[in-house]
């Protein structure tokens, strides 16, 4: 199988292994100019002069499977594109939210520590009234007085010697929650600008996934159309059928794709791994350092066993009139067609262990490691299409490839979930 073209969006990718960070000013269009199919189709009068001649017949096989190499690495390069559009979105809209969150405690902490400067400040007028009345004051209090209403409050230290004693500690506070007032606002004003910044990238995104998607729809259909074609153009040459040709071809472009899907798998466990434990042994020091400095010690709570692989972190972009992620309906879905592959429903508590690692049966789960995407996670999720041109958005699509994936690959849901287990991927 030919090495995926150049049309993949290089900008996206690059997001994708830097962690989805993204930059302002990123182009994440997933359609360029080369976008379109592959031209040179041989007519079916081209077919038949060449079956005549054992050389011409050679060069239009190789020519045909040229072809459907193409279109099967630009399905692949369409569908990777469309997948980490929305990975990028998901990352900037979840970057949103964090920060809309922080925005929203700082109002609030602003809020309050104006209303707690002000009260402040009319402590320190009663102060000063009230040392007035008591004599504590000679008549500069008025000034004073006058001097706490206006804009320039407190800042002159000599008014303390005038209001007193009680009046200097109260102004203390005051000026302190001044400070702190403004110092929030700052922060506020600070936040404010950054959500500005990542709601113009959100949208942004949104927009690229959303048109991703849109192109994955439109130019499947007639690719597959092309290729259904020159399956039948290579099959009158081989002197086959339109299934044979179609099956040798699906077999393999699934064996490359297998391999190359275990070694990033594989890869992104790893990574997975690594992080998951160095979270785990920094979470564990932080814990006994809390613990030493507790009083009263507290009993160790007893470690939960572990279920003997770790949870797979994943995406979910969200895209308005995207994926249904409806994991119940999936499920049932999943149930019902075990028969079809000649397993008992005993199965399926592995496909459902299964899956929930994988993608807690969400349509549009994309793990941020690999780019595997969907309820079976795809990698690369172009594969999806080879069972319908719906797969970025039907979870049956999915699930059908899934399933044959599982058949040729594990024999079994268990078998399945057996690698799972053993290696953190299948």
């Amino acid at each position: 199988m030919i090495s995926l073209p150049r049309r993949l969006v290089s900008t996206l990718a690059a997001a994708v292994a830097a962690g989805f960070i993204v930059v302002s000013g990123v182009s994440a269009s997933p359609v360029s100019a080369d976008d379109g199919p592959p031209t040179g189709y041989p007519t079916w009068s081209d077919v038949q002069k060449a079956k005549g001649n054992a050389a011409a017949t050679q060069a239009e096989v190789a020519k045909i499977n040229a072809l459907l190499d193409t279109l099967s690495a630009e399905s692949d390069s369409l569908g990777t594109a469309a997948v980490q559009a929305g990975a990028v979105y998901a990352a900037t809209k979840g970057q949103l939210d964090v920060v809309t969150g922080q925005v929203n405690v700082l109002q609030a902490q602003t809020s309050r520590a104006e209303k707690q400067a002000s009260g402040y400040q009319k402590d320190v007028a009663a102060a000063a009234v009230q040392s007035y009345k008591s004599g504590g004051a000679n008549l500069g209090i008025f000034t004073t007085l006058t001097s706490l209403g206006s804009t320039n409050a407190l800042q002159g230290l000599d008014m303390l010697a005038q209001v007193g004693e009680q009046a200097a500690g109260r102004a203390v506070r005051a000026k302190a929650a001044e400070s702190v007032a403004a110092s929030l606002a700052q922060s506020r004003q600070a936040a404010e600008a950054q959500q500005a910044t990542l709601t113009a990238a959100s949208q942004s995104a949104l927009e690229k996934a959303v048109a991703a998607q849109q192109a994955v729809a439109d130019q499947l259909a007639a690719r597959k159309k092309d290729s259904a074609t020159l399956t039948a153009q290579l099959a009158m040459l081989n002197n086959t059928t339109d299934a044979v040709e179609q099956k040798y071809r699906q077999g393999q472009e699934a064996l490359a794709a297998y391999e190359a899907a275990q070694e990033a798998k594989r890869r992104a466990a790893e990574a997975e791994a690594a992080r998951q434990a160095a979270a785990a042994a920094a979470a564990a020091a932080a814990a006994s350092a809390a613990q030493q400095q507790a009083q009263p010690v507290q009993p160790a709570v007893p470690a939960q066993a572990s279920s003997g692989f770790i949870p797979v972190e994943v995406l979910l972009p969200n895209i308005p009139g995207g994926a249904v992620n409806d994991p119940s309906g999936a499920q049932a879905y999943a149930s019902s067609r075990l028969g079809a592959y000649g397993w008992p429903q005993s199965q399926f508590q592995c496909l459902l262990q299964l899956w929930t690692q994988e993608s807690g049966w969400l349509t549009n789960a994309t793990n941020p490691s690999s780019g595997a995407y969907g309820i079976a996670q795809a990698l690369p999720p172009g594969k999806y299409s080879d069972t319908g041109s719906d797969w970025l958005t039907n979870y049956h699509t999915q699930i059908n490839w899934g399933l044959g994936y599982i058949s040729n690959r594990y024999g079994s849901p268990c078998g399945a979930w057996d690698h799972e287990v053993s290696n953190n991927w299948y």
